[in-house]
């Protein structure tokens, strides 16, 4: 994994010693990954390792199939993200209707989007969804898997205005594939356990 991000974290004020440097951060998330089997430890990883090194409100981390005109959710997981709006997320995302998804999609590259300023940049029912969140800044990244059929999408929301968009940029490059590795895994097991035989 290249960490060289040319970032360091600062001082800890509340425990006055120094943070971890961001190249260990990024090791411990992605040693974190790697043993993260299931919902639960997929949520707590993200809270004690992703949140150090990108701070934010919330989380959504989801499986598509990934289609010409259309993006199909498969899998979504929540952190500390309102249960009203998982529940409201739509099975099928036309790309049409969704700038951001399409410009990852096209370029591979991630999207950070401060409001208001990014406005245009977003369709009029993206707007209308960051605005009933709440939602001030976010960005979103993914990675392609298994013959660009399936993806991760891993929208960040509420992030932490201290980083500077370029280095938001260079942070969602180095997290993503572990995070993808991670939620791949957790689906997995969902699925094992979903379809497994119950007990006579």
């Amino acid at each position: 994994m290249d960490t060289d991000t040319g970032m360091t974290k600062g001082s800890n004020e509340e425990g006055g010693s120094p943070q971890a440097p961001l190249t260990q951060q990024l090791l411990a998330l992605r040693d974190a990954c790697a043993v993260c089997g299931d919902e639960a430890q997929f949520a707590a990883m993200a809270r004690q390792q992703v949140q150090p090194v990108l701070p934010h409100g919330s989380l959504v981390a989801a499986i598509v199939r990934i289609g010409p005109e259309q993006l199909r959710l498969v899998h979504a997981i929540g952190v500390d993200h309102p249960a009203a709006a998982m529940a409201k997320l739509p099975r099928q995302l036309d790309l049409a209707d969704r700038p951001a998804l399409k410009r990852w999609l096209d370029t591979g590259e991630p999207q950070v989007l401060q409001m208001p300023g990014d406005a245009e940049r977003v369709s009029a029912l993206e707007r209308r969804e960051i605005d009933a969140l709440g939602i001030r800044r976010l960005a979103l990244h993914g990675r392609i898997d298994l013959g660009g059929i399936v993806g991760s999408i891993f929208s960040f929301c509420h992030l932490n205005g201290d980083l500077t968009p370029q280095q938001t940029l260079e942070i969602l490059r180095l997290v993503i594939p572990p995070l993808h590795e991670a939620l791949m895994r957790v689906w997995r097991h969902d699925r094992h356990v979903l379809h497994r035989p119950l007990p006579r």
